[in-house]
């Protein structure tokens, strides 16, 4: 893990809601000029590349927040939290609690215009699932009648076909899903920074314009290093198959592995890439560059982070599931082996009504599953990108200012009785 991964210590529960308090009392009663005023704390010509000038709030040191010295009795600021995100650099339990705060908060905004392409996705899926269940219902019942039964060529191949082309459909949906889910969260990911409220349709509506940008980012990064990785694949075993020298495809097969963990690696190190699209307005090309070089030595942290996420995600969308799985377990027929089969009972098979009926309601339940979890992975993201923006960047001050906090500099001692708009004493 990087040197920088860490965090500063972090002030007792009650400071820190003293603090995001206050915070929130100065941002009503300034009125969040920042944004009312069309700053962009984000990207753009202000914030974009460089750090935040120096002025009213002098030049702040990493270990401001929560780290003050001159003894047991010096002032120790608060970092402000008027949002979801607290405005300081984020540590691991920082980013898991702000993912799920801003699920929890920005539930509609998130998930309404998801819920909107998984209806859509659902007519080819329920179709095409439908469509397998002929197949596999014939293939149940001559696997049943014949305890020989290796399955007929003709069976097989309409039974593969039935799948594979349900299975290109899904990874299809699942990739149109991610790209809608991922521009959504990142710019409610922008208003949940500051605390200000959105709404489904003001998601939908800022996240539209840059639907086909993050779509062709994507497809340009996971595209081009897929088919490089197959292509190496598919060039080493035609080399080998020329060669007639089975032995050189096992020398080959290190290197397509080498490759594929330069596809990783790569992935992640780009994993801030969508935000610095969206949230900087950047081209496709520029944010990748841009990317890059913010998220140079924070890999590990880039890889674990979203990983975590995403598994506590998917445990708890899995345990509500679970009903429906073990409903699935006791209605698909298996068979068991035996060197006796006439000891063996033949499984009762379900009519091809009732296996249609659990084949839609699975395609459905995979598609909500689906659903639960994409957004974890762009929220952890999204907060990756900023936590590497206020580390390097300060952009935990750009942020307060747009929320209407004003901060004053925590490695400067404070006068007794506090300074005024000081995160956590009273004005």
């Amino acid at each position: 893990m990087s040197a920088d991964s860490g965090s500063p210590e972090q002030p007792q529960d009650g400071g820190q809601q003293s603090g995001q308090q206050h915070g929130r009392q100065n941002g009503q009663q300034a009125g969040a000029p920042g944004h009312q005023q069309g700053q962009q704390p984000w990207g753009g010509q202000q914030w974009g590349q460089q750090p935040p000038p120096q002025g009213q709030y002098g030049q702040y040191g990493h270990q401001g927040w929560g780290q003050g010295g001159g003894g047991a009795w010096a002032f120790v600021p608060i970092a402000p939290k008027p949002g979801t995100v607290p405005l300081r650099p984020l540590a691991f339990g920082d980013i898991f609690g702000a993912v799920f705060d801003t699920l929890r908060r920005y539930a509609k905004a998130i998930y309404l215009p998801l819920l909107v392409v998984a209806g859509i996705a659902a007519v080819p899926v329920i179709a095409l699932s439908v469509a397998a269940v002929s197949p596999l219902s014939d293939v149940f019942r001559h696997a049943a009648d014949d305890d020989n039964w290796e399955g007929s060529q003709d069976a097989v191949v309409r039974l593969l076909w039935s799948l594979g082309g349900l299975a290109l459909v899904w990874v299809l949906v699942i990739a149109v899903m991610y790209v809608v889910t991922s521009t959504v969260s990142t710019v409610v990911l922008r208003s949940a920074a500051i605390g200000r409220p959105m709404t489904a349709g003001q998601a939908w509506k800022e996240a539209r314009p840059w639907l086909w940008r993050v779509l062709g980012s994507q497809a340009l990064l996971y595209g081009s290093m897929l088919l490089a990785w197959v292509a190496v694949a598919v060039a080493g075993t035609a080399i080998a198959a020329a060669a007639d020298v089975p032995q050189l495809f096992l020398v080959l097969v290190p290197v397509d592995m080498a490759l594929l963990g330069v596809v990783v690696y790569v992935a992640v190190r780009l994993v801030p890439q969508v935000a610095v699209l969206v949230l900087e307005e950047s081209t496709v090309t520029g944010s990748i560059r841009r990317a890059w070089r913010l998220n140079l030595g924070n890999w590990w942290r880039s890889l674990l982070i979203p990983l975590a996420v995403a598994a506590v995600g998917r445990a708890a969308v899995g345990f509500l599931t679970s009903p429906f799985s073990i409903a699935v377990n006791v209605m698909t027929p298996t068979r068991e082996f035996s060197t006796d089969p006439a000891s063996v009972p033949t499984p009762d098979l379900p009519g091809s009504g009732a296996l249609a009926v659990l084949v839609v309601i699975g395609a459905v339940l995979g598609l909500l599953g689906v659903m639960a979890t994409l957004p974890l992975t762009p929220l952890a993201n999204g907060l990756l990108y900023m936590d590497r923006r206020i580390r390097n960047e300060r952009l935990d001050l750009a942020l307060a200012e747009a929320a209407g906090i004003r901060l004053t500099d925590p490695g400067q001692p404070t006068p007794p009785g506090g300074a005024p708009g000081t995160p956590g004493q009273p004005t």
